[in-house]
């Protein structure tokens, strides 16, 4: 059965290995597969053909075609394939600009596919490879501990110290409510203060890079051994004042080998796919030398529409 690539016709080499088979004798089990099923003008669809088609499917789909009108349906799909492809070959579709550019972005998914996709994959990553990363990189592995406190903001030392006297005269205030009462830091004191997580140097985990609070207060709250503890009054310079309560510890943890060899075998293929591609690339640009003229886009006319330009989904 003839089937329509004008890349099976690019790559010729595939086409004589198929010259070369039909030349070579037919074993007792090409007999059946040589057997017409359909005529279509000059064309043969042989039950070979409809078997690789089949055969060329996923395990699951393949187990439909063991239904006798799953099968015949689909027989009868090919025969109407074949005959609409020789209708638009009569009438000159295969000449069509939008079937070349088909093609040309066939061929090029074919080539990556191929060449990169099919020849580099995940699960030929070596195991020695995946523990030698692991054992160079133990940074990516370990998180560090973690705090959460809250604090309260004043703008004196005294009342700093009258804020602790608060919290001590065991009145029910708690020290949320009183952030939210009396703290001067408008971003924390609707939330009881809360700092929420962060790392000894400050930084807030989970936030966007660069996000941390005062280093003072991060200091002061990885001195403190419980949850619950207080600090003594926090000098934040410029006149400002703060007292910290400790409310969580995420101790330090180290992910193991075992856990991390997925993580990093997925790493480790894309890092070797691009360096394959690169390769690839450069090995080209060598063989063809492209010669590029950037100045010349300055040439290019872009049409203009009447239609309201509209802006991206968000």
């Amino acid at each position: 059965m003839r089937r329509i690539s004008l890349i099976s016709l690019v790559l010729t080499g595939a086409f004589a290995m198929q010259v070369l088979a039909e030349d070579a004798p037919t074993s007792a089990d090409e007999v059946p597969r040589a057997k017409v099923f359909a005529r279509v003008g000059s064309e043969t669809i042989t039950v070979g053909d409809l078997e690789d088609k089949i055969n060329a499917r996923s395990p699951y789909a393949r187990k439909r075609f063991a239904e006798p009108e799953v099968l015949r349906n689909f027989a009868d799909d090919e025969v109407k394939n074949e005959l609409f492809y020789q209708g638009a070959e009569k009438l000159g579709y295969a000449k069509d600009p939008a079937v070349a550019e088909f093609v040309d972005q066939t061929l090029v998914q074919l080539f990556v596919r191929k060449e990169l996709e099919e020849a580099f994959t995940s699960d030929r990553i070596p195991e020695e490879d995946i523990a030698t990363y692991y054992k160079e990189n133990p940074a990516e592995f370990r998180r560090a501990e973690m705090r959460r406190a809250r604090h309260i903001l004043v703008a004196s030392e005294e009342g700093a110290r009258d804020t602790l006297a608060q919290l001590a005269s065991n009145k029910g205030l708690t020290f949320a409510e009183l952030a939210k009462h009396s703290s001067l830091d408008t971003e924390t004191k609707l939330r009881g203060g809360d700092l929420l997580y962060f790392t000894e140097d400050g930084t807030l985990v989970g936030k966007p890079d660069g996000a941390a609070i005062n280093p003072t207060l991060a200091k002061a709250a990885f001195k403190l051994a419980n949850a619950g503890d207080l600090s003594k009054p926090l000098d934040l310079g410029d006149g400002k004042w703060s007292v910290v309560e400790l409310t969580g510890i995420r101790p330090e943890s180290v992910q193991t080998l075992e856990h991390a060899r997925g993580r990093i075998r997925q790493k480790l293929w894309r890092e070797g796919r691009e360096s394959a591609l690169t390769k690839l690339l450069t090995e080209l640009r060598t063989e063809l030398k492209p010669e590029v003229y950037p100045e010349r886009m300055d040439a290019i006319v872009l049409e203009r529409s009447n239609e309201p330009i509209e802006p991206p989904d968000q």
